[in-house]
Formats: structure tokens, sequence, C-alpha cells
């Protein structure tokens, strides 16, 4: 009867822990980002941006939706949305985007986001966003 008593309050408190993980995830990467977009690609159809990424839950657990904007004559402008796997071990989020067979990469430090677009083998852009 003490195991079970003592199995039950075990699993309580980590179900509790896991949730509390996810809420200070989801705070954490939840919001308006913004920052740059560098092209490494020269010469390219590729340009340096201003990047606006608003990041919100995603369909599913450590799935986040991102909507990409660059800004152009201070208007934002559509570049795609996309869910992205986000991995606690490493505070990574990934995504292949099929339609253009990219992938990307994104760190995050506190506040702050860095990573990389991959198109293929080739590094294509080099991504640096802080939280608003």
């Amino acid at each position: 009867m003490r195991t079970s008593i003592l199995s039950s309050i075990l699993m309580l408190f980590f179900a509790a822990c896991s949730y509390g993980q996810q809420g200070n995830t989801d705070s954490l990467l939840t919001g308006t980002w913004k920052g740059t977009s560098i092209c490494q690609v020269r010469p390219s159809p590729c340009h340096d941006e201003i990047a606006v990424y608003h990041i919100s839950k995603g369909p599913g657990p450590g799935v986040y939706r991102m909507v990409m904007n660059k800004l152009v004559n201070g208007v934002e402008e559509d570049m795609g949305e996309s869910d992205y796997s986000f991995n606690p071990k490493d505070n990574t989020l990934f995504c292949y985007i099929e339609k253009y067979k990219v992938t990307v990469k994104l760190t995050i430090k506190g506040n702050t986001m860095e990573g990389t677009l991959h198109s293929g083998e080739k590094l294509y852009r080099i991504i640096k966003l802080s939280k608003e």
C-alpha cells in the first residue's frame, strides 16, 4: 500500500514538473523575434533582410508555429509559415521546409536566437534574432 501511494505521489510530481517545463518553454519561445537574416551565397537571388518571426504554440507537444516575415520599407511582408520541432536538450528549433527544400535550425539562448538556413549542403543564410 505504501509503495503504491509513493508511486502515485512520484507520478504526480513528475507530471507537474513536466507541465511546468512545457509552460516555461512556451513563454521562452512564443512571441515576436526580430533581427537579421544575412545571405551567404553571392551572387544569387538571396538578399540580406530584417527578419520578424512570430512564434506561437503549434498543433502538438514540442511543436511551435512560426510565421516568418521580412521588413520592407517598415512594413512586414509574408515569407511563409512552418511548424518547428523544439529539442529541450539543446534548446533548438528545427524545421525542414519541403516546398523550398531547406533546413532551418535555430538555437535559443535567453532572449536571443541564432541559426542557419541550409539549402542542401550549402549554407544559405545566417539568422540572428532577439525577442521583443
